[in-house]
Order: structure tokens, then C-alpha cells, then sequence
């Protein structure tokens, strides 16, 4: 679980409120309205400068010392016609407009070899009380990782419930992969699914009103030592551009 220190709050929206209007942060650049339009004052996403996108996260032990790692989004012009063949096929079988589904092209730093794909505040309708949402995430084209426990999908899909409580965490462990080799680029067509006919559950309130839409996101994870010494990668060919350029602080999808 993830704590989101209740110290950090006033700042945080502040940040947040100050960047509502900005390009880079919380407009229709993620297919959303305004964050401040779409979600109220009290959502965790407003209260933190969350973004409404999935996450590549380190869950360890719970608690505060769960991490996620720095991401930016690179692009956002990709389209349902630049999805891998199999992937569209998918979408198409579960019957979801093109209309509702993102696609986004992004770089994480990757600082474990143990992730989680956490789609809680992409998915979840609020985020201001205890909730529940069950997501059907898959990885396609995956490069230097495995499933574990077959909690997500390879060239698939495989259902998770994500939970969000008391506020202030995010978890539970699951939608868990391995990276198989830390020094290396990993990576895949991530593939996520949300239909609120699946989220059949008292925590989920009232599912009136959301809709079945879809998330792909072309993620490639950085080896951190890359960022910080790109001088030693050990494939300068394979080097992407986003590393010469990435910096501290909010995405920014003009790298």
C-alpha cells in the first residue's frame, strides 16, 4: 500500500490547483476533463497531484516504504490503427468503442525488480472513501519480464482488484511482474480493461453512469543507472531520447 502523507496535502493541492490549467498536467491531453472539473476537491488525485494513468509501482512491505516509479509520457498522437494487430482484436472481441480507448506511448525509471501495474486512479470512479475495482491488465510484446503467479497477463488478459481505503493508501500486492534483467531496457504493450458490469461489489458504489473503456500504454522501463550515467549503458544504440532529456518533477510529454 502506498501512504500518501496527510502533512503533504495542503501543499500538494496547491500544486495541483496551480497546475489545473497547465498543458503538461491535467487537461484533455489524458482524455479527461479538467481534473478540478471532473473530481472533487477531496479525491486523492486532487489532494496529491496523482495523475489519472497507471503506474509502475514497487508495493515491498506496504506501508510508506512502497514506491512507484518516476514515469513521462512521451506520445499522444497513437491511435487505435497503431496498436499490434492481436491487441486490437482484443478490444474489438470485449465490443469497446474505439472512442474509449487511450493510447499512450511512455518511459518509466525503473527502480525494482519486483513491479506492480496499479491502475487504481485511472480506473476508480472517487477516491475519497473506501473503494474497490476490478481491472483486466495484460502485457504484449513483453521484453526482460514474466508474470508473477500469472497475476497479469502475457499476450492476455487477467482480471485484478485494485483497492483504495482509509483515504491515504493504494494496494493491494498484485498485477505483479519480474524483471528479469535490472541492467537492461524492459518493456511490452500494456493492455488494461475496466468494465463496471466486473466491479459487482458494495465498495464500488454506485456503477451507474461509468463506462467500459480500455487503457494501452507502450511503456519501455529505463534502468535507472542509465538515467543517472548514460555514459554507461551497455547498449548505447538501444539508448531512447527521453534519457537526455529526463528530468525531475511532473510529466511532461514533449520529451
Amino acid at each position: 500500500m502506498l501512504y500518501l502523507a496527510k502533512t503533504m496535502k495542503t501543499k500538494l493541492l496547491l500544486i495541483s490547483i496551480l497546475m489545473v490549467g497547465s498543458h503538461n498536467a491535467f487537461c484533455n491531453f489524458f482524455g479527461f476533463e479538467r481534473m478540478d472539473e471532473r473530481y472533487a476537491l477531496e479525491d486523492m488525485r486532487i489532494q496529491t497531484g496523482t495523475y489519472p494513468f497507471p503506474l509502475i509501482f514497487h508495493y515491498r512491505q506496504g506501508g510508506d516504504d512502497s514506491k512507484k516509479s518516476e514515469f513521462r509520457i512521451k506520445d499522444t498522437s497513437l491511435t487505435f490503427d497503431n496498436l499490434p494487430s492481436n491487441i486490437q482484436g482484443i478490444l474489438q472481441s470485449r465490443n469497446i468503442p474505439v472512442a474509449d480507448i487511450q493510447i499512450f506511448e511512455a518511459f518509466a525509471k525503473l527502480e525494482e525488480v519486483d513491479c506492480n501495474y496499479f491502475t487504481h486512479a485511472w480506473a476508480m470512479d472517487i477516491m475519497i472513501e473506501n473503494r474497490l475495482a476490478v481491472v483486466e491488465s495484460g502485457i504484449f510484446e513483453a521484453f526482460n519480464l514474466q508474470a508473477v503467479n500469472g497475476e497479469i497477463g502475457i499476450n492476455g488478459l487477467v482480471p485484478q482488484t485494485m483497492s483504495f481505503h482509509d483515504k491515504i493508501y493504494l494496494s493491494g500486492n498484485s498485477a505483479r511482474f519480474h524483471v528479469n534483467d535490472v541492467n537492461q531496457l524492459v518493456g511490452g504493450w500494456f493492455v488494461s480493461v475496466y468494465d463496471p458490469t466486473h466491479a459487482t461489489n458494495q465498495a464500488n458504489g454506485n456503477t451507474e453512469g461509468q463506462r467500459l473503456r480500455a487503457i494501452v500504454v507502450k511503456w519501455t522501463l529505463i534502468p535507472s543507472s542509465w538515467i543517472t550515467a548514460p555514459q554507461n549503458c551497455t547498449a548505447p544504440e538501444l539508448l531512447p531520447s527521453p534519457i537526455l532529456t529526463w528530468k525531475s518533477g511532473y510529466v511532461d510529454e514533449t520529451l
